[in-house]
């Protein structure tokens, strides 16, 4: 037959394979030839039982060579649909799964390309053009086509060149720069799992034509194909090794922050992109490896798991767990560095994160999407005030991740039995990196944690994390700096702290409706010395944050707890992030407290004072006295809306300030049994509405009255 194209346009093509196709087959292949080559085609198919694959002659010249490997792929993927739609896969399917893949030869190496990650090979890749080498010479016009898909998958134009190289081992690469390259061929492995269990079976078992098909099926079953992701990138050498931090040549290629494999196992991280040099953080033991040992780049960014399955887990900062409960599946991986959301898709932070924590709900609210700081020097509550928001929590829908850096065991477990006993981990993730880790774990910790619950908020849910503490994560990266030889700047800390803390920070935001709802608030932590504000890491986060919560060592030493700073605290977000119930309660709080801080000036000096100042300074005794509270003893936003009701409406003004404990508990306890509607209104409605404050009213002075009798009853009688 004349391979030529006749007069009219016809396109006459040879197809050469090893075993016989059905004319269904036949007629599906010839129909999208002309489809993709738009003429009318004329395929002769020939039967040649020493191929390996199929061979496509269009013309004298031009050969397209397929292995039978993708094919297997395609044919493997369709039986594992199949299985898990609940549908037959006697040899009938077999057969049509290999019609399917048989079909359409010119577009299945690329459909298992794309399956396989080609949108993350594209995204890495430089420029706009693309080679695909192969060791047989293809149509030109297959350039375009390719060229189209491509195009689609990366959402920017690619150009696509085809270069014949008969030295080749591989039957077709696709070379995306000089730095990276896929092998279009399908794993090796499989090929010979295959020819293997052929070989080992009884050939005078398989002479059925059903027999064979179906034992075919039950081999590729077990046999999953992939596709090789070479890197073409340089081998270095470790130079230098010890402290967790090695020196590396000749990985000129390599970027900022991507993973690099030792050859004696370990990972690394990129760190110090030096003129002749990489220094690399290990994120593993450094004993296997010694100077001289070979690096080789990966091209990879650090990946960690992320998902509901993590819920309730306690993981290091590569998501492995440390709480011995089995592995950590990897079906939801996620980028450790990524981009914080931009304005354009944030909005507003209005909707309340509760707290439970009576001062913090009141003075100083939370908002979903929030960065709120907590400053102070140490044991004075910090981790404290961060552990009662996550035990707040409970029952309100927001997934928890508790980072912790560089924190001593004895400390993490004191944590981790808090959050059990309260039940508190059925929502909560444990990120932890111990003091005496390698320094790379201790500075990624923040970042992981920060993924996890990332992954919580694009996927339309609400996340809190906590850093405990950037004093520890700013310390780590001083030490990694020194090690890496890198310039210390101002108060010994580099001066890109900065950098690494609001990369972080920034990463916390509300998303637009449009874009699923979902909300991370991250509560950072920050030790300070002395009380020292203005020192260089607290003002580097403050800066970064939505407001800041500073506790007073002054304050917590005379008892009340928790020790907030009034005048230094501060919401950027302030009364936006409240319930109504709560907005209407606080304000006339925050007026009381100014007003009894400054009376409370005078009256140290001993100046005289009018009754009406006196009441003043009475009211802002007690409304003081009523915000301090219990250690991991949240409250409910009725409960803290009531007392707090009675204190700004003066029903606390007669009760003496030792007693006040106790009129709180016994009027918590009174609206809870007699008057449950008004906590049930303000619980459900979230507002203080007419009706149920009047009912409150009623309620208090009713109290009010019980609880002056009581104590005059118990009064002792005087003769």
């Amino acid at each position: 037959m004349n391979n030529d194209v006749g007069a009219a346009g016809t396109l006459c093509v040879i197809l050469r394979v090893p075993v016989t196709l059905e004319d269904e087959i036949v007629e599906d292949i010839r129909r999208r030839l002309c489809e993709l080559t738009e003429k009318d085609v004329t395929l002769d198919v020939r039967v040649d039982p020493e191929l390996d694959g199929a061979l496509l002659e269009i013309g004298p010249r031009t050969r397209i060579a397929f292995d039978f490997g993708d094919v297997v792929g395609r044919l493997e993927r369709d039986i594992r649909s199949s299985l898990g739609d609940g549908e037959a896969t006697g040899p009938e399917r077999v057969a049509d799964a290999a019609a399917d893949a048989a079909s359409a030869p010119l577009h299945g190496v690329l459909g298992t390309v794309q399956s396989s990650g080609l949108w993350q090979a594209l995204s890495r890749m430089k420029g706009s053009s693309a080679q695909v080498r192969t060791r047989v010479p293809v149509d030109p016009g297959l350039a375009e086509v390719l060229g189209r898909r491509l195009s689609d998958v990366a959402e920017r134009q690619i150009q696509v060149e085809f270069v014949t190289d008969p030295s080749m081992e591989s039957e077709a690469v696709l070379q995306l720069g000089p730095d990276m390259s896929i092998d279009l061929d399908t794993h090796e492995q499989m090929l010979e799992s295959l020819e293997s269990a052929l070989a080992q079976r009884e050939k005078s078992r398989l002479r059925s034509a059903d027999t064979a098909e179906a034992y075919v099926a039950q081999l590729v079953r077990h046999i999953r194909p992939t596709l090789r992701l070479k890197e073409a990138t340089e081998r270095g050498y470790v130079e230098q090794i010890g402290d967790g931090i090695a020196i590396v040549r000749g990985l000129r290629h390599v970027g900022a922050q991507e993973v690099v494999q030792f050859e004696a196992g370990p990972y690394g991280i990129a760190f110090n992109l030096l003129e002749n040099a990489v220094g690399c953080i290990m994120l593993g033991a450094e004993d296997a490896v010694d100077v001289g040992t070979a690096v080789q780049a990966t091209g990879r960014l650090l990946e960690i798991p992320t998902g509901p399955a993590l819920v309730g887990r306690t993981v290091n900062a590569l998501g492995y767990p440390l709480d011995g409960k089995g592995p950590v599946p990897l079906d939801n991986m996620r980028q450790v560095e990524r981009v914080a959301p931009s304005v354009v898709r944030r909005q507003q932070v209005s909707e309340p994160l509760h707290t439970g924590i009576k001062t913090l709900d009141a003075l100083v609210p939370l908002g979903r999407g929030q960065r709120e700081l907590v400053l102070g020097d140490r044991k004075i509550g910090k981790t404290t005030l961060a552990i009662d928001t996550i035990l707040s929590q409970k029952g309100h829908g927001v997934v928890c991740v508790y980072a912790a850096i560089g924190q001593k065991a004895t400390t993490v477990a004191r944590v981790l039995d808090i959050l059990r006993e309260r039940g508190a981990m059925e929502y909560t993730v444990l990120v932890v990196a111990f003091s005496n880790e390698e320094p790379a774990f201790r500075y990624l910790v923040p970042y992981t944690a920060c993924t996890i619950a990332e992954q919580v908020m694009d996927s339309g849910g609400h996340s809190f994390v906590v850093f405990d503490d950037l004093s520890k994560h700013a310390v780590t990266y001083r030490e990694m700096s020194a090690l890496l030889k890198r310039p210390i700047g101002r108060e010994a800390y580099p001066g890109d702290v900065f950098y690494i803390h609001s990369r972080l920070l920034e990463r916390a935001a509300r998303l637009r409706d449009d874009l699923g709802g979902g909300s991370m608030t991250a509560m950072p932590i920050v030790e300070t010395l002395a009380g020292d504000i203005s020192a260089f890491i607290p003002t580097n986060v403050i800066s970064i944050s939505d407001g800041q919560i500073m506790l007073d060592s002054g304050l917590f030493n005379e008892g009340f707890r928790p020790a907030m700073d009034a005048g230094l605290s501060v919401s950027r977000v302030g009364g936006m992030a409240q319930t109504p119930a709560m907005k209407k309660v606080a304000g006339r709080l925050r007026i009381d407290l100014a007003q009894y801080e400054e009376m409370a000036q005078f009256v140290k000096f001993g100046a005289e004072v009018d009754q009406a100042t006196l009441d003043q300074l009475t009211r802002g005794e007690r409304e003081r006295e009523l915000l301090k509270q219990d250690q991991h003893c949240p409250m409910p936003l009725e409960e803290e809306v009531a007392i707090l009701f009675a204190a700004v409406n003066g029903y606390t003004d007669t009760v003496p300030l030792d007693e006040l404990r106790v009129f709180e508990e016994e009027y918590l306890r009174f609206l809870e049994s007699r008057h449950q509607a008004v906590l049930a209104a303000i619980r459900d409605t979230r507002d203080l509405a007419a009706a149920t404050e009047e009912s409150l009213h009623a309620a208090s002075q009713q109290f009010v009255r019980e609880f002056e009798s009581q104590r005059a009853a118990a009064r002792p009688a005087v003769r």
